[in-house]
């Protein structure tokens, strides 16, 4: 009976380990579609209305909530204060990868210092290159996220059987 209650805790816990797993690929895959989102919104407002890039991160913020604009809320206020800081982000964005973070805060620190076709024609290079980032994510979190965690479950399940 002992071995039975250890092997199901064993089971569960092993299992929530693949779900963090599971978790952390999703949320990677949500913030590259997001970011892939927000670079053509960019596009969009830097072309037809030549707004700052103060003015269109504020306006996205207020239009989505999701995990990305938690990051870009930071980093929108880290810039107007004239600090780059990759540490300081809610609790939420932990799961979000700091390679992430820092190639968001590069695009958007070059942003918004020249003539509105030169940005035009960097955020096209950007968000091709962020498009295939974002796919990467979208086949990992398929792939290797959804497999971390039915592995987990079947570790999890075969070590209840080994303890019974």
């Amino acid at each position: 009976m002992f071995g039975l209650i250890c092997g199901a805790v064993l089971c569960i816990a092993i299992s929530f380990g693949g779900l963090v797993i599971k978790r952390k690929y999703k949320t990677n895959a949500d913030f590259m579609t997001a970011y892939v989102d927000f670079i053509a919104y960019v596009k969009t407002e830097i072309y037809n209305n030549k707004t700052p890039i103060f003015t269109i991160i504020d306006n996205y913020i207020a239009k989505e909530t999701n995990i990305f604009t938690k990051v870009l809320k930071v980093i929108n206020g880290n810039l107007k204060r004239d600090v780059v800081d990759n540490e300081n982000y809610p609790k939420e964005c932990a799961l979000v990868d700091k390679k992430n973070i820092k190639m968001l805060i590069s695009d958007i620190a070059s942003i918004g210092k020249y003539d509105s076709v030169t940005e035009v024609n960097k955020l096209n290079a950007i968000l091709e290159r962020v498009k295939v980032d974002a796919e990467k994510a979208n086949v990992k979190y398929k792939k290797d996220g959804v497999m971390a965690f039915k592995l987990s479950v079947l570790v999890g399940i075969a070590v209840m059987i080994i303890l019974c």
